[in-house]
């Protein structure tokens, strides 16, 4: 793998109508607290950056997670030489847009831009071939100069999409050789305007003070350019180097590198290390500093499917630090968080987490926070909280009727998501030795049944008198999360072999399935009342109604295999690996916090996490000739693909360890390290 290979503009294609991933070209490190990148506008908008365009408006302090969310605490860098209000030139085709470092020329101004981002801040090298000094103009909602010097510049910034503190500020401190200093406001914005009398500008952020920005700016101000960003450069190929690949088609291995850069990005460090070396967070919600972790922008039904199962396999020390984060987030709010940024956003149904909890249990990924975690899921599963941003809403309903009903928007998508996360708290139940507390929560995790309906063969919303209202399976919205029936009736991870039963047998089942697919990618826009991109983004993949553009429909192909029919999970899968580039347009749909690009991690590796909470993984079809996992045990684990080539799209034979698989493999084993084999052939044998 080569650092140098990865463009952060992959996905970025992307318009409120249609996504081609709604990502931004984030330069950082893993997790990291900040993120640098290149605006090509400087209007109010969440989609700030458009890869095509010959104009940029400046670089980026950004935290936004998703223009669907927003951004905070962001402000824009603009380099002058030129006393102008426009947009600055450059040639995209000609610029470096890097996990590690953006370079670009402004043309207009005549500059040469260089820049690397830190965890807490970074550097900007600039080469100047124009005759003028340059400066620097800070640009921001909410923009407050606090002090300046020859030398030092401090201003805060106080600006979100959404947050508990309406006074939750961010603090920054740049360090260079600096000439008149003035703050210019505006009636939309505030800008601070420095003169440079030098070409390298240090900077630094804090959520705490504006003492600890100063003292996370001195962690870098004895550092040159070339220091830190081989530093950033060694944070990256840390965690890129776990997975080597060797393949015949090195688009294939762009691509797989370029989504590992994109599932190590989400979620973002929001704690600092004092002079002390204390660890502390500004809890936006208690609006003052406590000790300990935290960890922000991540959505959890967005993410709980694959990125956290790949960082329990790969990564569990990061695992570890994430739930020890969401444990202070649970504890300082009194729910389990569904949608961080930088505090609860109540976006979408569930309280995700609690699978993850459940994922920690079975792996023995976090043992001494299960206790802790096990009082924040209980809360969950009993009181109702007066906020429906927090906990489950609709509870009440569920806990009397075994459903939530029509009275709630997503009544399906929330009866499901809590059974699940029911039997999630029985796993921690188990667990921890109490299990007559457990089979409570494991048969309210059988809740799902109540909402099958038979004669169609789906998830059918019921009103609160107990009957199902009639619904057009191709209808968005109506009791179901940004999809239809078709697409959210299988979400039942904890009992696939349940809901088999519910068909009457597993040729059912697949049948059922198998309509799913070959049908036409249909949609009624129901009760959205409008097209909503989700939509365009199913139809725009032929896959029928298996909208592998959404989180509902990332189990689907594999559900198959769980069926005794796993040919039909192998084709599905090398088909749907394509539908994925490295190009700006590289995604088929949202890659939410890099759950997208771990479902195509998984899925070209040719295993795929049966669901959190499990503790197993379901074979596909690999991608690649030869793949080398360095596994956190300092074991490894080799891949092998034989006859691996386009036309081979069934699996003939596969062997672990010399010892023949059959379609599921528990973590445990992959973790002994070893060989999997795995033979292609042309038809299915």
């Amino acid at each position: 793998m080569h650092l140098t290979d990865i463009d952060t503009r992959v996905g970025s294609k992307s318009r409120y109508e249609f996504s081609h991933g709604n990502t931004l070209p984030l330069t950082g490190v893993p997790f990291g607290m900040n993120y640098l990148a290149v605006a090509t506008t400087d209007q109010d908008t969440s989609w700030w950056f458009d890869p095509e365009l010959p104009y940029f408006a400046g670089l980026h302090i950004t935290h936004q997670p998703s223009p669907w969310i927003g951004d905070f605490q962001a402000f824009t860098m603009r380099f002058k030489t030129r006393d102008d209000r426009e947009l600055d030139d450059y040639r995209p085709q000609d610029a470096i847009f890097r996990p590690d470092l953006i370079q670009l020329t402004s043309l207009s101004q005549q500059l040469l831009i260089r820049a690397t981002n830190d965890r807490f801040g970074g550097k900007i090298q600039l080469t100047n071939f124009s005759n003028r000094p340059s400066k620097l103009i800070i640009e921001g909602k909410k923009v407050q100069l606090i002090s300046a010097s020859d030398q030092e510049v401090i201003f805060s910034s106080n600006n979100f999409a959404g947050s508990e503190d309406p006074h939750f500020t961010m603090y920054t401190a740049l360090h260079g050789k600096f000439g008149a200093v003035k703050l210019v406001t505006t009636t939309e914005l505030k800008k601070i305007i420095i003169v440079l009398n030098d070409e390298n500008l240090t900077y630094a952020t804090s959520f705490i003070s504006q003492e600890q920005a100063k003292f996370n700016l001195s962690q870098l101000t004895l550092m040159s350019f070339s220091d830190l960003h081989q530093q950033v450069v060694a944070a990256w190929e840390e965690k890129l180097n776990l997975i080597r690949i060797s393949d015949h088609d090195q688009n294939k291995v762009k691509t797989f590198y370029t989504n590992l850069y994109r599932s190590l990005l989400f979620p973002t460090q929001f704690y600092e290390v004092t002079s002390e070396g204390q660890e502390v967070h500004y809890s936006t919600t208690e609006k003052k500093v406590l000790p300990g972790k935290m960890y922000t922008n991540v959505g959890f039904w967005d993410v709980y499917r694959t990125n956290f199962p790949l960082y329990g396999l790969l990564l569990p020390r990061d695992f570890h630090d994430f739930m020890e984060g969401f444990l202070n987030s649970t504890k300082e709010n009194g729910y389990l968080p569904r949608w961080l940024s930088p505090d609860e956003r109540g976006m979408m149904p569930g309280t995700m987490l609690d699978v993850l909890v459940a994922d920690a249990a079975v792996k023995e990924l976090a043992p001494d926070l299960l206790e802790d975690y096990l009082e924040g899921m209980l809360k969950g599963a009993e009181s109702s909280s007066k906020d429906s941003k927090y906990g489950r809403e609709g509870l009440e309903e569920y806990k009397k009727l075994g459903y939530v009903s029509t009275n709630y928007p997503e009544s399906v998508n929330k009866t499901l998501d809590y059974a699940y996360s029911d039997w999630a708290i029985g796993q921690v139940l188990q667990k921890l030795g109490r299990e007559l507390e457990a089979q409570k929560y494991l048969k309210r995790a059988l809740n799902y049944r109540n909402l099958f309906n038979p004669e169609i063969g789906l998830m059918n919303p019921k009103d609160d008198q107990g009957n199902f209202v009639p619904i057009n399976t191709t209808d968005w919205g109506n009791g179901f999360t940004e999809g239809s029936s078709w697409q959210n009736s299988f979400n039942v991870f904890q009992d696939v072999v349940g809901l088999i039963k519910l068909y009457g047998s597993k040729a059912a089942f697949t049948a059922q399935l198998t309509k799913l697919v070959n049908q036409p990618a249909l949609y009624q826009v129901g009760s959205y009342g409008q097209v909503i991109h989700e939509m365009r983004e199913m139809i725009a993949q032929p896959y029928g109604q298996l909208a592998i553009s959404n989180q509902p429909s990332f189990h689907l192909p594999y559900l198959f295999a769980l069926a005794d029919a796993p040919h039909q999970t192998e084709i599905l899968v090398k088909q749907l690996c394509t539908s994925f580039n490295a190009t700006f347009a590289g995604y088929p749909g949202d890659e939410d916090n890099g759950s997208m690009a771990s479902w195509y991690l998984f899925s070209s590796l040719g295993f795929y996490p049966s669901a959190p909470g499990v503790g197993t993984y379901i074979f596909g079809i690999p991608s690649f000739d030869y793949v080398e996992i360095a596994l956190p045990n300092e074991k490894t684990l080799t891949l092998i693909t034989e006859n691996n080539n386009e036309v081979n799209n069934y699996v003939a034979k596969r062997t672990f360890n010399g010892n023949k698989v059959e379609q599921t493999i528990s973590q445990q084993d992959l973790l002994k390290g070893g060989t999997l084999i795995t033979s292609l052939s042309l038809l299915p044998e």
